[in-house]
């Protein structure tokens, strides 16, 4: 069996650290988190829709036969076959590779809707300055330390403001650049 990592874009990390719920720990000088989705989020069901069976012998825990003996004009007709009964939890399941994209294109739109409303949000509340929203927002997420600056993102930010529709990046096309990510 062949595992198949999803390889986070490196400026969704220092996002989705803060941002999702996990159990953190400090293990030589590194800070990690285990974030674990469950299945039942809209994130956990579109990684299990992607979940293919490997290629692996599957270890069932019980098979059931189906026997039948049908009457036909020319005698009986005997027809026998076993069926294996199998789960996600009981056999081997993996990502394909090409799932990797799919799976950080979303992250990606969910990372700068977060990032338009953010900065929407800081400006409607008395603040009326884009340099120090970006700002604060590159502060709160680590985004010098993968290549992100202010202009960078005031570019995203009145990109994605033209539009006047502020999730409309779920339902078109999604871009083929993405700043920091090969």
């Amino acid at each position: 069996m062949s595992i198949v990592p999803v390889h986070i874009r490196p400026h969704l990390i220092p996002f989705f650290f803060k941002e999702f719920e996990g159990e953190q720990a400090t293990y030589l000088n590194k800070e990690v988190t285990a974030i674990k989705i469950s299945t039942r989020s809209s994130l956990g069901k579109m990684i299990r829709m992607f979940m293919i069976k490997a290629e692996t012998p599957v270890k069932s825990e019980f098979y059931q036969l189906y026997l039948s003996v049908a009457d036909t004009p020319s005698g009986k007709a005997f027809e026998g076959t076993a069926y294996s009964f199998e789960s996600g939890s009981k056999s081997f399941l993996e990502l394909p590779p090409d799932v990797n994209k799919v799976i950080n294109d979303l992250l990606e739109d969910i990372f700068r809707i977060t990032f338009v409303f953010f900065v929407q949000g800081y400006m409607h509340h008395g603040k009326p300055n884009i340099t120090k929203a970006i700002n604060e927002f590159i502060d709160m997420y680590d985004l010098l330390e993968v290549g992100f600056c202010n202009e960078k993102l005031r570019q995203l930010y009145y990109r994605e403001k033209r539009k006047n529709k502020k999730v409309s990046r779920l339902q078109f096309r999604i871009a083929n650049r993405v700043t920091n990510y090969s």
